[in-house]
């Protein structure tokens, strides 16, 4: 079991394996923790973009989440102008804004969230309707986490995202488009925590029953 005594989380040393995922999704108790959750670890959003997610976001013809590269809020975190060092703007009061710019992407709309964004956006326009700030997406997960047994913080989520497409086979050139991040690098450090996390569970898990002998 995680430890939730660390005041700096690392992602990498937190990143879910399958039984990991198994005890969280057991832990769910309501649509809106199923709504976070999976919708942050099946899609790997940041928690900001995540709480950002709007109805008109999603193309169900083609199956894909379009994070746009700006869009009118009034939430609290919005209302702020955010300047740069030298005191120019760098963001306007009442627009949200991704982290980068590679961060205005596709993602695609994966079947373990797909019902779950059909369900909650017949009923509501954006996902703040529900989970109003980062504050209380983290107060969830804590929730959840603590529930579980599981150590989950948003970029958890969103590492273990990196991970699963790791596993299936995903290379760095895919995995860094989705994820939006600007560089391969990142990529290529979940790639291998991948392969290493695969080779753990062969070690754990492959035991033979019986050992044949040759030579005999």
């Amino acid at each position: 079991m995680n430890s939730f005594l660390s005041p700096k989380p690392r992602t990498r040393d937190y990143i879910l394996d399958d039984s990991d995922i198994l005890r969280v999704k057991r832990s769910l108790k309501t649509f809106t923790e199923a709504l976070l959750v999976l919708g942050l670890l099946y899609t790997g959003m940041r928690v900001s973009e995540f709480i950002h997610f709007r109805k008109s976001w999603v193309n169900w013809k083609k199956g894909l989440i379009l994070v746009p590269r700006q869009q009118v809020c009034s939430c609290y975190s919005c209302k702020k102008v955010l300047k740069n060092r030298k005191g120019e703007i760098v963001k306007p009061s009442g627009v949200w804004k991704p982290k980068t710019d590679e961060s205005v992407r596709p993602i695609p709309v994966l079947p373990e969230v797909e019902r779950l964004f059909i369900e909650h956006f017949k009923r509501h326009d954006t996902i703040m309707d529900v989970i109003a700030s980062r504050v209380y997406a983290w107060m969830i997960l804590k929730r959840v986490g603590e529930r579980s047994g599981v150590k989950l913080f948003p970029h958890v989520l969103r590492g273990t995202f990196a991970t699963l497409l790791a596993a299936k086979g995903f290379d760095a050139t895919e995995i860094t488009p989705l994820l939006g991040w600007k560089s391969f690098k990142m990529a290529d450090q979940y790639i291998k925590f991948s392969g290493a996390r695969v080779l753990k569970a062969v070690h754990e898990k492959w035991r033979p029953k019986d050992t044949e002998k040759f030579g005999k």
